[in-house]
């Protein structure tokens, strides 16, 4: 078994370095981040689910690792600096190149694994390992390479990524004698075209100030210094020269980003700020030591060398200040990275401040005039009573989370960009709640279906309740929360060409629904299944698994996105006892999960320490190890890129949380991994015999437990025929409930197929419509008659 996880684990690796990508070119790193879809760049899910809720983030570098600091301290400072920005409630995001990946945040071992690399580096000359910076982001990428990125690499990526505060001991600039070299760090060009603030100790002392600011000042970039107008130098409180701007707090620095950013200027924040006082005496040696290398770096050639001077010149500085330089170098690294930890908090609480509130034209009423005529003044007669609606019958089938309102704007010629163009607007019933009730609902019919969701008491909730009941589906479990809620919202707007430009969802609703009104409902129907989107707020999640678990009600999961998946990892652990032990069943009865949903679960799991808490509740390995197949049973009945993509790896190890995974695999097909428990069921898969895309693998414990891998391909579909990709795997869960709801059961073979079959099919319908659900009415036909 051994073998078997590590040949899977060497295969997973190895297809990651494999892994085609697209790349998306801007005019100029200013304008709006492209789309990071098919980009070669790992978001670690700690980043992705602190962007989803809109919690505070730091960049930090990694030369700092690989090219700066000597060992111990490149292993241990950077696991300081991030522990500090983790300690105020900040999300660390150091950034790197490893194999070719672009990773915004890294596991401890990465860190680690960085820091060897460096050391190593400095012993072979660093051929293996390179200072990656702005201009060398892509060939790095393309050569597979590991490396450290400097100022200007970490801003690029951090822009891509959408973190606004970065920071980092100090920038490069203009060199000395650069009148003559033109050595003038990239940093410079960054921070005048790249929005992401930088939190620093000013320029570095090796460099030659006065010139390096004013280049700022040419190229316009905001130079303010923090709490001082004395420009720091690194070591040394104090440069000689001023800053052109004071602020003086945190919430000033954000105030100051945020207006940068709705004055649609392109450059970055650079914030200068002290090194702490305690050092400051030891600055001033510090700064002769600088003064002698520098001199000495003349004499011998190093200052014309390009990138390799600044780390010779700290190297040299370490060395005749006999390491004292590193003491103040980490002191000062550390100060900035809680000054930044302390801005960017300012930075999120200011953002959910200022996010547009309810309109107020709603409560508006106009005034009365003092008199009115007596066949006026007088009260209307009261309007006629509405029809006491009929009681609806419980639904067979409970869909939870998110309904929207789909805004896309086309314009037919021009983008509109800072104006309006002539074009079609359309609005349409969205969320992948409401695209899966739909779904299932056009299989079914009827009042099988119902649809929880909250719609706010505004114009929009309005849209979707008549949207919701032209769709001929029932209406009472939406919910109506108080006026200030907005119904959730996305407006999308396309190009000319009907590409992406960008748009704005507005879902925070979703996560108003409160967990008791859910379990309400599932109490009063009885459902077969319940289905919940990613949407819902953590504890409503937990509050309705937990419930379902003691009435035995069947559970299905539709991650939504990465950092949405995550949540109902901690929805588990937030209802856990103190002292967990894994159920006796999964958590979740149905996933379908993407890869990439797939793989931030597993990465997630992996990453906790196998003693831990939370390990232990998700009873990491308990079904891993009992498999008995070889690795090239899978690699025979299965393709390759399930076995190399590390899909059948992550899958097993996450069945103790779900009980069936459907992998959605767009055009490889639908790959599901299942516990099957039960000697008659698991005789049923033995009797498949030696099928191509099916894998039973029998449990060590007894006949009664198996793992069962089966891969369908992808049905048949021409590009020219595609009018639509929004919900094709929103109708393909909600054909599966429609199944599963009928009496199709995902763990007998033949009903598998007819599930998945049906469910490809619902896919190719809603790709072929113009609709985010499509008709499926003739799929009816492929439905149990009972």
């Amino acid at each position: 078994m051994a073998a078997l996880r590590s040949s899977l684990r060497l295969a997973h690796a190895a297809a990651t370095t494999r892994r085609l990508f697209s790349s998306t070119s801007t005019a100029r790193w200013g304008s709006p981040r492209p789309s990071l879809a098919g980009l070669p760049i790992d978001i670690h899910p700690e980043v992705q689910a602190a962007q989803a809720e809109g919690r505070a983030i730091v960049a930090l570098e990694s030369t700092l690792i690989t090219h700066g600091l000597p060992p111990p301290h490149s292993n241990t400072l950077p696991v300081e600096c991030e522990d500090i920005l983790r300690a105020q409630g900040v999300t660390p995001a150091t950034i790197a190149i490893l194999n070719g990946r672009i990773k915004v945040g890294l596991e401890s071992s990465q860190l680690d694994e960085l820091a060897e690399k460096g050391f190593a580096a400095k012993k072979d000359g660093g051929a293996k390992l390179w200072k990656v910076g702005r201009r060398e982001l892509g060939a790095a990428v393309v050569k597979r390479m590991d490396g450290g990125t400097t100022v200007s690499g970490t801003m690029a990526v951090a822009h891509l990524a959408g973190i606004k505060i970065f920071s980092t001991g100090g920038i490069g600039g203009v060199h000395r004698g650069a009148e003559t070299s033109f050595d003038i760090s990239s940093d410079l060009i960054s921070l005048s075209d790249t929005p992401v603030t930088v939190v620093c100790a000013g320029s570095k002392s090796i460099l030659d100030i006065g010139l390096t600011l004013e280049y700022l000042e040419a190229h316009a970039v905001p130079v303010a210094a923090y709490k001082t107008l004395d420009w720091p130098a690194f070591y040394t409180p104090t440069s000689g020269f001023k800053a052109p701007m004071q602020l003086d707090s945190a919430r000033q620095v954000a105030e100051t980003i945020i207006m940068t950013d709705r004055l649609s200027l392109p450059n970055s924040l650079l914030l200068g700020v002290p090194i702490p006082e305690e050092w400051h005496a030891a600055g001033h040696a510090l700064q002769e030591a600088v003064e002698q290398a520098v001199m000495e770096s003349v004499e011998n050639g190093m200052a014309k060398s390009g990138k390799r001077v600044t780390p010779w010149l700290l190297q040299r500085v370490s060395e005749l200040t006999k390491g004292s330089s590193i003491d103040s170098n980490k002191a000062l690294i550390k100060n900035n990275v809680k000054v930044g930890g302390e801005i960017a908090l300012e930075h999120a609480r200011l953002l959910k401040e200022i996010l547009p509130s309810p309109s107020s034209s709603a409560n508006f009423q106009p005034a009365i005039p003092a008199a009115l005529p007596a066949d006026l003044s007088a009260s209307p007669p009261p309007p006629p009573a509405e029809p006491t609606p009929l009681a609806l019958p419980p639904a067979p089938l409970l869909v939870v989370g998110s309904l929207a309102i789909d805004i896309t704007m086309h314009p037919t010629s021009v983008s509109p960009l800072r104006t309006t163009a002539p074009g079609k607007v359309s609005l349409s019933l969205g969320g992948v709640a409401g695209n899966v009730a739909g779904a299932a609902h056009s299989l079914l019919g009827g009042e099988e279906v119902m649809l929880v969701a909250p719609v706010g008491d505004d114009l929009l909730g309005s849209v979707a309740r008549s949207g919701v009941k032209d769709r001929g589906m029932r209406g009472d479990g939406l919910v109506k929360l108080r006026e200030s809620e907005r119904t959730a919202t996305c407006g999308i707007l396309l190009d000319q060409t009907g590409e992406l430009v960008g748009g704005v969802a507005d879902m925070a609703i979703a996560a108003e629904l409160e967990g008791e009104q859910v379990v309400e409902l599932i109490k009063e129907n009885r459902p077969k299944l319940v289905c919940f989107d990613g949407n819902l707020s953590e504890a409503t999640m937990g509050t309705m698994l937990k419930h379902c678990s003691t009435a035995n009600v069947p559970t299905f999961f539709e991650p939504t996105s990465n950092a949405q998946s995550l949540k109902l990892l901690r929805a588990i652990q937030s209802t856990a006892p103190r002292n967990p032990s894994p159920p006796p069943h999964p958590y979740v009865t149905y996933s379908t999960p993407n890869i990439h949903e797939l793989s931030t679960l597993y990465t997630h799991l992996q990453s906790l320490e196998s003693d831990s808490p939370t390990a232990k509740l998700f009873a990491m390995d308990l079904w891993f190890d009992f498999i008995n197949v070889p690795s090239s049973l899978l690699e025979r009945r299965l393709p390759s890129w399930v076995v190399n993509e590390g899909v059948a790896v992550m899958a097993v190890q996450l069945l103790p949380i779900f009980g069936t995974l459907f992998v959605k695999s767009g055009s490889r097909g639908v790959v599901v991994i299942q516990r099957v428990s039960g000697e008659e069921n698991v005789a049923h898969w033995k009797a498949e015999g030696d099928r191509k895309g099916l894998v039973v693998a029998p449990s060590s414990q007894g006949p009664s437990e198996a793992v069962v891998i089966r891969h369908f391909e992808a049905l048949e579909l021409k590009e020219e025929e595609v009018k639509n990709v929004t919900g094709a795997g929103d109708n393909l869960a909600g054909a599966m409930l429609a199944g599963m709801v009928k009496g199709l059961r995902a763990d007998r073979p033949e009903d598998l197929e007819k599930i998945v079959e049906m469910a490809q099919r619902a896919a190719i319908n809603t790709l072929k419509s113009a609709e985010a659900v499509g008709d499926h009415a003739e799929l009816r036909k492929l439905l149990p008659s009972a």
